[in-house]
């Protein structure tokens, strides 16, 4: 299997591209770093690639060679960090490994921006956006990958995970191929767990709330259980009490259901927990300083905040990383969301195909492989997923923890409608103000109810 040892440093986040025998850079103005070109040189030659032929090309052998390059920009959102970094290393390693398409990264809020770049004209060839992109569709702004797909034995209902297969599919079509498979986990410091005597993480709500007595017991002021403060971690638990994400289904439907004894069941644990200072509801950035701090055991997370955790811990204690527990219905639930590539209109042809030629790479298994190393996302493809080294996964629970969870039968794409994307919002304000008691569960739950299925009905207030 090829596999990638390219370095992921800020040097080659800012490669433009490799242009005629060249790689050509832009600097990024907050950075103040100078492109290291040593570095690039050691990331090419222990990816395997062979670079020195170009810059021995003849002077019309290489005009006529950059004459059949297709180039163009790939819009996407990972600045900096083990992600960013990553994306910047598979991209350099495309590019030069593929002579007629070359990729530059345009580091953007795309998810924000491309509608404006569409409606004027001049939308990306290639971009990743988040889940909501109903408003794409319903504008007819997008290029469906259907006519892409047919036939490739990488990409399809078989081959891809089937809740990574289903986000972004609107009625059939494929507009959104999921690139980043973000899963809810839990993050944890075994030493603290060690201490308490708690040998093994808990697979239920009871038991978590039966840990987090005992981690609370080591005093020294431990918070045993940070939350975060958004649906994407509310809706696994209140799944796996019963609920569901749209009334009657957690794929499709044309109402919420949040008024219901699951409902109630979720958000009394939670404020039951966060009363009796087991628990406390925070931002992912602020509970990774607390959990490295020593301040708190474990924390509510994603699948890409584990390296982010271990970056933040340091090596001060191991940590270790669990699927959220299960609840009243037997089963551990959860939701894929994260960002996926869509291709706008209004390109050419050779254009489209040059951005299905990097997408098919992109979910190849050595890709794939690299890409769940080196950021924590769980591997698309089955591929991707068996070609991960055993040897990795028992050293990084993170990443075993985020397969186990999108491999699961229990785990649902995120919905997709603009609609729903306010329904989420009013379910992380209701949630937020129940946990900490300003509000009383049921006349919450009824109103989240009212509300919600008021944005379902195209009622708006974002």
């Amino acid at each position: 299997m090829d596999r990638i040892t390219l370095n992921d440093d800020d040097s080659l986040r800012h490669r433009t591209r490799f242009v005629g025998g060249t790689y050509r850079w832009r600097r990024d103005p907050g950075s103040g770093h100078r492109p290291s070109w040593r570095r690039l040189a050691v990331a090419v030659a222990g990816a395997g690639l062979a670079l020195a032929a170009c810059s021995s090309t003849p002077a019309t052998h290489a005009s006529a060679t950059q004459a059949a390059i297709t180039s163009f920009s790939l819009w996407e959102s990972h600045n900096g960090g083990p992600v960013g970094g990553a994306m910047s290393a598979l991209v350099a390693k495309f590019d030069a490994t593929h002579r007629s398409v070359q990729v530059s990264i345009d580091v953007t809020k795309a998810s924000k921006k491309l509608l404006a770049a569409t409606a004027a004209g001049n939308p990306p060839v290639l971009a990743e956006i988040s889940h909501y992109d109903g408003q794409y569709v319903a504008g007819h702004a997008l290029v469906s990958w259907n006519s892409f797909l047919k036939g490739n034995s990488e990409l399809n209902g078989n081959s891809v995970v089937p809740s990574v297969w289903k986000n972004g599919e609107v009625n059939g079509q494929h507009y959104r191929l999921l690139a980043d498979a973000k899963v809810s986990i839990v993050d944890y410091n075994k030493a603290l767990f060690q201490q308490a005597g708690i040998t093994a993480p808990p697979t239920t709500w009871a038991q978590m709330a039966a840990d987090a007595n005992k981690l609370k017991q080591l005093g020294n002021g431990i918070i045993p259980i940070g939350w975060k403060d958004s649906s994407a971690h509310i809706l696994p638990a209140f799944m796996g009490n019963g609920g569901t994400m749209l009334k009657g289904s957690n794929s499709v439907g044309r109402a919420v259901d949040f008024n219901t004894a699951a409902g109630v069941q979720t958000f009394s644990a939670f404020r039951n927990l966060y009363a009796s200072g087991d628990l406390t509801i925070d931002h992912g950035t602020t509970l990774r300083e607390d959990l490295a701090a020593g301040k708190m055991a474990m924390i509510d997370g994603t699948s890409a905040g584990y390296q982010k955790t271990l970056d933040a811990v340091g090596g001060k204690f191991p940590v270790g990383a669990f699927v959220e527990p299960g609840g009243s219905t037997g089963h551990a639930y959860n939701m894929v969301q994260g960002l996926g590539f869509v291709l706008p209109k209004g390109h050419s042809h050779a254009q489209d195909e040059a951005a299905w030629t990097f997408v098919q790479w992109w979910f190849q298994p050595a890709q794939q492989v690299y890409w769940a190393e080196h950021t924590g996302y769980a591997p698309e493809t089955m591929a991707g997923i068996a070609a991960v080294p055993t040897s990795f996964l028992s050293t990084h629970p993170g990443q075993a923890a985020s397969i186990q969870a999108v491999k699961s039968p229990y785990t649902y794409p995120r919905p997709v409608s603009d609609s729903y994307k306010e329904v989420q919002a009013a379910l992380d304000a209701t949630f937020l103000n129940v946990v900490q008691g300003k509000q009383a569960v049921a006349p919450a739950l009824h109103a989240l109810d009212q509300q919600g299925n008021g944005y379902m009905t195209n009622a708006s207030e974002l």
